[in-house]
């Protein structure tokens, strides 16, 4: 328990690892030019990608295999680009490695890119069907602050957590990865705002407060993923909570004094 009513999600395994079919890759155009600025846009989901609600002994045989080979496949990958670079890494390699041919990579992953970033968009499902069972006189920011911490993708602590950080390192250190995942983020935050424009009962195309408060969501996982990233040294849901308390705290639009240091 963490106060509030709210609930900490069980421990759980790697999330981008646990999803048997792999999401539609987003195309960004002009990805080579991606640079810091961008880099730092991107630092938002998890370096393995979607946590399923389902442990692995609900699944059926054929659900297992899969999960199996998409494992093997981003750890595969994973490991040949730490090693060797992502500029030698080329999805011929990874198959092989992983134990399969390149046309069974491509039945999980669109590009290496899709394989070695993460899947945002699952983490923002679990939010989504979060959101919409928070109790109805929750405002809509404090029902997303709990639906985010209570979810297993971003609430739970990962098993393999050196790991899961080194894939996030490599993806901020690489402009090219950081441009693929943004069109990662554009998915799972389109996906909360338009079940934050659900839950309050408002047209998403004619109303901007759904679209804000989703944006809001996501930078603050995006300032608390890249301070996790830096530091490692304090559980991400704890970041993510802090950053959602602090936010709640400031005036922005009356209190001169945030963020003036003394």
């Amino acid at each position: 328990p963490i106060g509030d009513g709210r609930q900490r999600a069980p421990n759980t395994v790697d999330p981008a690892d646990r999803a048997g079919v792999s999401l539609a890759t987003i195309g960004i155009a002009g990805a080579g030019k991606a640079n810091g600025k961008v880099a730092q846009c991107a630092s938002f989901s998890l370096g393995s990608s979607s946590m399923l609600f389902e442990d692995d002994a609900s699944l059926g045989r054929r659900e297992q295999k899969k999960l199996e080979t998409r494992r093997a496949i981003r750890n595969a990958g994973l490991d040949l680009a730490l090693e060797n670079g992502l500029e030698s890494l080329t999805v011929e390699l990874i198959a092989h490695t992983a134990g399969v041919s390149p046309r069974t990579f491509f039945n999980y992953f669109a590009s290496k890119e899709d394989a070695l970033v993460t899947e945002a968009a699952e983490g923002a499902t679990q939010v989504r069907t979060l959101l919409l069972e928070r109790p109805a006189d929750e405002s809509p920011m404090r029902a997303l602050h709990y639906a985010i911490i209570n979810s297993n993708y971003y609430g739970s602590v990962p098993p393999d957590r050196d790991r899961l950080l080194a894939r996030q390192r490599l993806t901020q250190e690489n402009p090219s990865l950081m441009a693929h995942q943004l069109g990662k983020i554009s998915i799972a935050e389109r996906t909360i705002a338009v079940a934050v424009a659900e839950r309050m009962d408002t047209d998403i195309d004619q109303d901007l407060v759904p679209e804000l408060l989703a944006a809001t969501a996501v930078s603050i996982i995006r300032v608390a993923m890249r301070h996790w990233v830096a530091e490692g040294d304090r559980p991400l849901h704890e970041l993510i909570d802090m950053a959602f308390e602090q936010f709640e705290g400031m005036n922005l639009f009356n209190d001169h004094t945030v963020g003036v240091t003394s």
